[in-house]
């Protein structure tokens, strides 16, 4: 197939980003013919095996036309671009209708449903979404198109996480450090506890001042850098290695479509703690984490009981989770799954 994927752009920590650059390398891999089609390129963008075009193609027709992400004029003239033309197009709202993200500058966009999204996401062949929880935020605005289920993917540890006994004492959040994270809950939940030889790393871009803010109100709580410290954005090798040397690994978050940081964490053998505000229910039915309401309090419970188990038993949460990624969260797999949702949607 010749599939073109569309989006605005690749920031190196947007999940977007990973899972567009992530699916184009594993259906590159599948021996499709994949493009790129980008409104801003810039040199540190996620990396893609596709080649990435800044204009619509001219000499090259695609099969599938794939449009990541919401709430921006540019990605509703691709779609009529693809419309005009009758290629059949798949749309990722990418948790972007959720309650929540709906609640943030909630009249701009009621203007943009009622102008053109809407629209778009209707006139889509195909809704691709991440988890059951996300069918439901399409279905609540309307949409009662075809969707299909496909969740984000990770790449399994090339080298093995060391056992948990010799792991520092580290509870690891890596995400955007955003309002919407819930880092204000963590924060206070830890200075309740102040569990003695822990440390809590807070990993990821900030935006804007939000960082700076967290770390203010960690310090106000009287948690000092031993035991509350911002590490800035990591990728790589640096972000793997912080998921495997961390006991815990902590998101809690308001609202996720998905949450691919809780894979990479699983993947790694570390136990999850992260709310209902993600759809990882099966950190519960597959005891490799806890599932918890949003707010101080259900964190300060979360947090006591996994700081309270031993290594041995920590470890075997892990090794559930590790399993679980195995099973069914795989860039592989996931590529597989996007070959056959196209392929149905072909004439």
């Amino acid at each position: 197939m010749k599939i073109l994927h569309v989006i605005t752009g690749m920031a190196r920590a947007a999940g977007t980003s990973v899972f567009c650059g992530e699916a184009l390398r594993a259906l590159a891999e599948r021996g499709h013919d994949c493009r790129l089609w980008v409104r801003h390129a810039a040199p540190d963008d996620y990396p893609t095996p596709a080649p990435i075009l800044t204009a619509p193609p001219t000499d090259w027709r695609p099969d599938v036309v794939h449009i990541h992400a919401l709430w921006t004029p540019w990605l509703f003239r691709a779609f009529l671009w693809a419309k005009h033309r009758r290629i059949p197009i798949v749309w990722s709202p990418h948790g972007m209708l959720t309650p929540w993200a709906l609640s943030q500058r909630a009249l701009k966009k009621r203007l943009a449903l009622a102008l053109y999204q809407w629209w778009g996401l209707r006139g889509a062949t195909l809704l691709h979404t991440t988890a059951p929880s996300e069918v439901e935020d399409c279905r609540r605005v309307g949409l009662r198109g075809a969707t299909t289920i496909i969740p984000l993917g990770v790449d399994l540890p090339t080298v093995e996480a060391p056992p948990h006994a010799v792991r520092p004492k580290v509870a690891l959040f890596v995400s955007r450090v955003h309002p919407k994270k819930g880092l204000f809950n963590l924060v206070d939940a830890w200075a309740r506890l102040q569990p003695e030889g822990w440390r809590l790393l807070i990993a990821g871009p900030s935006d804007g001042t939000h960082a700076a803010d967290v770390i203010a109100r960690a310090r106000a709580a009287g948690l000092d850098e031993t035991s509350v410290a911002y590490l800035g954005p990591v990728y790589g090798k640096e972000k793997d290695a912080l998921y495997a040397n961390a006991k815990l690994f902590v998101l809690p978050t308001y609202s996720e479509n998905f949450g691919s940081v809780v894979i990479e964490a699983l993947a790694a053998a570390t136990p999850v703690i992260t709310t209902v505000g993600t759809p990882w229910e099966e950190l519960r039915t597959h005891n490799c984490g806890w599932w918890i309401e949003i707010g101080v309090e259900p964190l300060v419970e979360a947090l006591r009981a996994a700081l309270s188990l031993t290594d041995a038993e920590r470890q075997a949460m892990g090794e559930r989770g590790q399993a679980l990624v195995r099973e069914r969260y795989t860039w592989p797999a996931v590529g597989h799954a996007l070959e056959s949702a196209y392929q149905s949607i072909l004439p």
